[in-house]
């Protein structure tokens, strides 16, 4: 991985940084009379002390900022990508983990005063607070022909390259999947947060539409995405292009629509908590884990912004987010992996049945009665990865080069010569091996 490759990867991947302290800065601002997690009633948002704790937490966001980005320096320096990665994942994982601080800190300090100036509401709340009026609203669902489209479109490379069929069907099935968590992941549950039954239709009607919107996106990029890489699968470039922009379409809008809801929340709710509203902190484990034994409902919607998150006092909750947290703290393990292919051997041997090149527990092979053809290669042409592994010390599965064509590789393009293997079929391979001296003794079997 040289310097360039590094500033590419750090320039990509740094934007979670600045998007997670924006997110958890805007917990400071009102929305739905709630701050940081902690229902407050009107006069209480503009009193002096929640306005010093709220000014402590920002002071506390900054320094931890400029902290983390201190720590994604030394990632500039690392050749391995298998280290690179393990390193980033974790910055990653710990990124959300630090930021939680001094969110949890702040919303403790709110819930005490808010005990302290006696703004805790003590009269008998519903376990489930429900607006009819606003709940007997229709909920107009967008139609799933919106999303076959998108769907038809991410299925056009399948008729057109069945080698890699996998990844078109696996572009494809994020379509429907897109519908599916637009369908039945929102929660059909009216914004209460007062007695204002128009505010509370107009807050349901914001996150019912934008909701929507941000899986008809995704449902529309995947779909484009998969021509796109479709159509520059040959050109290095051009497929790294065609997949920043994809990604940037997604969280740009996801980042986009979540704080454009949150603004419109901010704005509808600017005069709200001056006579009843709605307080439910003590369904809320730091202002951010929902737990209420008497909703029985898996799924609900966070209180802010568009996301919806699980009752943790359903032990289906509980297992959710079990795995959910596993899947965190394994993620760096994807790091170790590529670590471990990184330093894995090139392999090739003959064997009764075929010719075997191996890299790091997968193979690729050609049966010796399929060889029509067997060429030594002194210097490798330019070759553009299709898919697979294009490292340093491997570069395995799908190529291309003008000279050849499509080729399929298993080589440490470090040590030469390799092997070009022409198939009765025509299909070609080019075999290599970390062992010096490898590929003569093979090439002399054979020939």
């Amino acid at each position: 991985m040289t310097l360039f490759w590094s500033i590419v990867a750090w320039a990509v991947m740094l934007p979670v940084l600045p998007i997670v302290y924006f997110m958890q800065k805007n917990e400071c601002k009102p929305k739905k009379n709630i701050i940081a997690g902690v229902t407050l009633p009107y006069e209480a948002q503009r009193d002096e002390e929640v306005l010093a704790l709220l000014e402590r937490y920002r002071r506390e966001l900054k320094r931890i900022c400029w902290v983390m980005l201190a720590a994604m320096v030394p990632s500039l320096f690392f050749r391995s990508v298998g280290l690179f990665m393990t390193y980033y994942v974790t910055w990653a994982v710990a990124l959300w983990a630090v930021f939680a601080v001094p969110y949890i800190r702040c919303n403790k300090s709110l819930r005490q005063l808010k005990e302290k100036r006696g703004w805790r509401r003590t009269e008998e709340v519903p376990q489930v607070v429900t607006d009819l009026k606003a709940a007997a609203e229709e909920m107009r669902w967008l139609s799933p022909w919106w999303f076959l489209p998108p769907f038809a479109i991410s299925l056009v490379p399948l008729f057109f390259d069945q080698t890699i069929w996998w990844l078109w069907v696996l572009d494809a099935v994020i379509v429907p999947a897109s519908y599916l968590c637009y369908r039945y992941l929102y929660r059909n549950r009216a914004e209460v947060v007062d007695g204002d039954s128009q505010r509370t239709m107009a807050l349901t009607r914001i996150r019912r539409y934008n909701w929507g919107k941000f899986w008809l996106v995704m449902a529309w990029a995947s779909g484009l995405f998969s021509i796109g890489m479709w159509l520059t699968l040959e050109h290095v470039w051009l497929c790294m292009a065609v997949t920043l922009i994809y990604g940037l379409v997604v969280c740009v809008s996801a980042v986009s629509i979540e704080f454009r809801v949150r603004r419109l929340q901010e704005k509808l709710t600017a005069d709200s908590g001056q006579g009843y509203y709605v307080d439910d902190d003590d369904k809320w484990i730091w202002g951010m884990l929902y737990y209420n034994p008497n909703d029985t409902r898996l799924i609900v919607n966070d209180r802010v912004g568009i996301n919806t998150t699980v009752n943790l006092a359903r032990r289906s909750g509980q297992i959710v987010m079990g795995l959910v947290l596993v899947l965190l703290l394994a993620c760096p393990l994807v790091g170790v992996w590529m670590m471990g292919m990184e330093r894995a051997p090139v392999e090739l041997a003959v064997t009764e049945t075929g010719l075997v090149g191996s890299h790091y527990g997968k193979e690729w092979s050609v049966a010796l009665e399929d060889i029509k053809e067997v060429q030594i290669v002194e210097k490798l042409p330019p070759l553009t990865r299709t898919m697979g592994t294009g490292m340093s010390s491997a570069c395995t599965g799908q190529f291309s080069s003008s000279e050849w064509g499509r080729v399929t590789l298993c080589i440490d393009p470090r040590t030469g010569p390799w092997l070009l293997v022409t198939a009765e079929d025509g299909t070609l391979y080019l075999f290599g091996a970390s062992e010096e001296g490898a590929v003569e003794e093979i090439a002399a079997k054979l020939t």
